[in-house]
C-alpha cells in the first residue's frame, strides 16, 4: 500500500468536499455560511454554559467527579457506536461516488483505507463536538487538576472503541467475502454493529447504577468491561497506560490495513421487484424507484433485525423507532427517482407535484414497512407512547430528509452531501428546540411555532426542485 496514492486520494476528496458540497446549494450564498455559523456557535456557546453552570453546582468532591467522568465515558463509548452505525449506514452507499477511482492506478486496499481516513475524520469531530461542553466545562471548574482522566474516559476510550469496531466490520466483510455472500455485507455488518450497541447500552445501564451504588455507600466495587482502561490507569498510572493505548492503536490499525475487504463497491444497485403491472401510475412509480434500490432492500433487512436485536436485549418497547432509519433514507428519494423527473421535465412539470409524489412515496413505504413491528408492538410494547412517538418523528423525519436530499442532492451517493445535509438540517433544529424550552411558551404557540417550521421546510423543498429543472434546462440549452 502506497501512502502517496492515498494521500492523493485524501486531497481529491477533499477538493471534491470544497467544490461539491460546500459551493453547492444553499451554502454557495455567503450569508447562508456566515448565518449557519453563527447559529453553531450559539448553540455550541449555550450547551457549554449549561452544563459548566451544572457543573460548577454539582462537583464539589473528587468522588463525585469521578462518578460524572466514568458514566460519562460509558455514553462516549455509545456515541461511538452510534456515529460508526450512521457513517456505515452512509458509506455502505458509497460505491457510487467511489466509481470515479476505478480507472486511477491504485489498488482496493488504497482506496478503501482512503475512505476510512475520512470516515474516521468525520467520527472524530462528531464526537469531539459531543465531548466539547464536558471537557471545556471542567477545565474552567477545576483547571488541570482531572486532565489525565479526560484524556483516559475520553480521548483513549473513544479512540479505542472506534477502532474495534471498524476491526469488526473488516472481519464481517472478509467473512462475507470468504462465505461468497459480499451482497449481505451491509446488511450482517451493520446488524452486528446493532447488537455491540444493545449490549453496551445494557452494559452502561448496570455501571451506571453500580457507581451510583458505590458512590451513596462510599464503596469501590463496581467493575465493568466499559471501565477497563479507566481502572488500568488508577492502577498504574498514565504513563503505562499511554503506552498500552497506543500499542493497541498501532494494532488495531494494522489489522484494518491487512484484512482485505470490498466493502465499498457494490456490483448491482438495483433488483427487480413489483415488475408485470400492466399501467403504472406515476406515485407507484415513485415508489417502485425507491423499494428497487438495493440500499433501500438492505435498510429494511436491517430495520427488522434490529427489532430483533432489541427484543433479545428485553428492549422491546423501543422496537418502532428502528424505522426512523427509513426515514432516514429520505434523504435519498430525490436521486432515486431522478430518471423519472427527467421524463417529467419534457411535459408539464409541477416541483409542488414532484415534492407531493416524493414525500407520499416515502412515508408510504415507511409506513408499510412498520406494519409488521406495529402488530409485534401490540403484544411486546407496554407504554402507548412508545407507538406514537416514533410515528411522529418518522413523519416530520420524513419531511426534513426528502427537503435535505433536495437541497444537497446526494448524485452517485455522494456520503460527503449526505453528511453536510445532515449537519445543516440539524442545526436549525437543535436551535429551535432548545429556544422553545428557554422560552418556555404554552402549548398552543410551540405547536403554532413548529407548524410554521415545517411549512418553511416544504417552502424550501418546492424551491429547491424548481431550481434544480432550471439549472437542468440551463445545462441542455447553455
Amino acid at each position: 500500500m502506497r501512502i502517496h496514492s492515498i494521500k492523493h486520494l485524501v486531497h481529491l476528496y477533499s477538493v471534491f468536499f470544497v467544490r461539491k458540497i460546500l459551493s453547492f446549494g444553499v451554502l454557495k450564498n455567503p450569508i447562508i455560511r456566515v448565518l449557519m455559523l453563527i447559529s453553531f456557535v450559539v448553540l455550541l456557546t449555550f450547551i457549554s454554559f449549561s452544563v459548566f453552570v451544572f457543573f460548577s453546582e454539582t462537583l464539589q468532591t473528587q468522588e463525585v467527579v469521578l462518578f460524572l467522568l466514568n458514566t460519562y465515558s460509558s455514553t462516549i463509548v455509545l456515541w461511538t457506536i452510534v456515529v460508526t452505525i450512521f457513517l456505515k449506514l452512509v458509506f455502505s452507499k458509497v460505491d457510487g461516488f467511489l466509481r470515479m477511482t476505478t480507472n486511477f492506478p491504485i489498488s482496493s486496499k488504497e482506496r478503501n483505507f482512503s475512505v476510512f481516513i475520512y470516515e474516521t475524520l468525520i467520527s472524530f469531530i462528531v464526537i469531539f463536538l459531543i465531548s466539547f461542553s464536558v471537557v471545556l466545562s471542567m477545565i474552567l471548574v477545576h483547571q488541570f487538576a482531572f486532565i489525565d482522566v479526560l484524556i483516559v474516559n475520553l480521548l483513549y476510550v473513544s479512540t479505542l472503541s472506534y477502532l474495534m469496531l471498524q476491526v469488526i466490520s473488516k472481519l464481517v466483510s472478509f467473512a462475507c467475502v470468504s462465505f461468497r455472500i459480499p451482497k449481505l455485507f451491509h446488511i450482517i455488518n451493520l446488524s452486528v454493529l446493532v447488537f455491540v450497541f444493545a449490549v453496551f447500552f445494557n452494559e452502561s445501564q448496570l455501571l451506571v447504577t453500580g457507581l451510583a451504588n458505590d458512590l451513596l455507600q462510599e464503596t469501590n466495587e463496581t467493575k465493568s468491561i466499559l471501565l477497563f482502561l479507566q481502572q488500568f490507569h488508577q492502577d498504574h498510572g498514565l504513563m503505562f497506560t499511554t503506552l498500552v493505548y497506543l500499542s493497541s492503536v498501532i494494532g488495531l490499525i494494522a489489522l484494518i490495513i491487512m484484512i482485505p475487504d470490498q466493502s465499498y463497491m457494490a456490483s448491482t444497485k438495483h433488483v427487480r421487484l413489483l415488475g408485470g403491472f400492466k399501467t403504472i401510475s406515476i406515485i407507484k412509480a415513485y415508489v417502485i424507484s425507491a423499494i428497487r434500490n438495493i440500499n433501500t432492500l438492505n435498510t429494511v433487512v436491517f430495520v427488522y433485525l434490529a427489532a430483533i436485536i432489541l427484543m433479545v436485549f428485553d428492549l422491546s418497547d423501543y422496537i418502532l423507532y428502528t424505522i426512523i432509519m427509513i426515514a432516514f433514507n429520505s434523504i435519498y428519494s430525490f436521486t432515486q427517482s431522478q430518471n423519472l423527473r427527467h421524463i417529467m421535465y419534457r411535459f408539464n412539470y409541477k416541483a409542488w407535484k414532484d415534492y407531493l409524489y416524493l414525500l407520499a412515496s416515502q412515508l408510504f413505504i415507511i409506513y408499510l414497512i412498520s406494519i409488521p413491528l406495529l402488530i409485534l408492538g401490540f403484544f411486546v410494547i407496554e407504554s402507548y407512547l412508545q407507538f406514537i412517538i416514533p410515528y411522529i418523528v418518522v413523519t416530520f423525519g420524513a419531511l426534513i430528509f426528502v427537503m435535505a436530499g433536495i437541497l444537497f442532492p446526494p448524485y452517485h451517493d455522494n456520503p460527503f452531501s449526505v453528511v453536510t445535509s445532515v449537519a445543516v438540517v440539524t442545526i436549525p433544529i437543535f436551535i429551535i428546540g432548545i429556544s422553545l424550552t428557554f422560552l418556555n411558551l404554552n402549548l398552543l404557540w410551540n405547536v403554532a411555532i413548529m407548524i410554521l417550521f415545517y411549512f418553511v421546510i416544504i417552502h424550501f423543498s418546492i424551491q429547491g426542485l424548481t431550481h434544480l429543472k432550471r439549472g437542468v434546462r440551463n445545462e441542455k440549452f447553455g
